[in-house]
Parts: C-alpha cells; sequence; structure tokens
C-alpha cells in the first residue's frame, strides 16, 4: 500500500464538484472529510490540491484520474448505474434519467473504493 495520498482537482475557476454519491447524497468534498483522517490515523500522508486548469480538468487521486478509477472500482457499469440497481437504491429519479452521467453521480462504495485503489502499490 502506498504511504501517501493526493487529491489534485484540476478545475475551471469557481466550478463547483461534479461527483456526488447516488446513495448518500453526499459531495466528493464531503465525503473526502470523513476519508482522509481515517488515512492519516492508519499513517497515510494525505494532500489535497485544487488548481485552476482550461484543458485537463478532472479530479485525480494519486496522478490517476477518478473517472478511470470509478469505473475500475464499479467492476460492472451496468450493475452499478444501472437502472434497477438505482431503483435499488431509493433513486428512482436516476433510474431512468439517460443523462445521468457515470462517473458524476454513483454510489458512495465507488468512491470510497477509488481511494484504496488508487492506494495500492
Amino acid at each position: 500500500m502506498k504511504e501517501r495520498f493526493v487529491v489534485l482537482w484540476r478545475r475551471s475557476k469557481n466550478a463547483p464538484c461534479p461527483y456526488r454519491s447516488s446513495d448518500t447524497d453526499r459531495s466528493l468534498p464531503e465525503l473526502l472529510k470523513e476519508i482522509l483522517p481515517l488515512l492519516r490515523e492508519g499513517g497515510v500522508e494525505t494532500e489535497v490540491r485544487v488548481e485552476e486548469a482550461g484543458n485537463g480538468a478532472g479530479i485525480f487521486f494519486n496522478d490517476l484520474p477518478l473517472d478511470d478509477l470509478i469505473a475500475i472500482a464499479g467492476g460492472a457499469e451496468r450493475y452499478c448505474s444501472g437502472p434497477s440497481r438505482m431503483e435499488e437504491l431509493g433513486r428512482p429519479d436516476l433510474a431512468f434519467d439517460p443523462d445521468a452521467p457515470f462517473g458524476c453521480v454513483v454510489p458512495e462504495i465507488l468512491f470510497r473504493k477509488a481511494v484504496l485503489l488508487a492506494l495500492e502499490d
């Protein structure tokens, strides 16, 4: 396991974070406020950086794009973001929304798994 966890958010000026959990309705920053102290308690050094960017905007965990980590963590995207799963998670409003973006609104467990994947050696 890596001993350092770096979150880099490259965003256009004052852009809000587009990532939110579908089951707990928490934003990624809210979730990180809970996770980062736990990592520090476990001996992992943490850092959060925000940079303004025109091109190359996105969120990265240890230099890995969060979208890629979420896709890996989800395994089968259809299970995690498909209509039946969204209904099961109590989000019928997302169940039939073809414009609900994968990678932006996903179950909280996928964000937690993405952190763990970024920490793998």
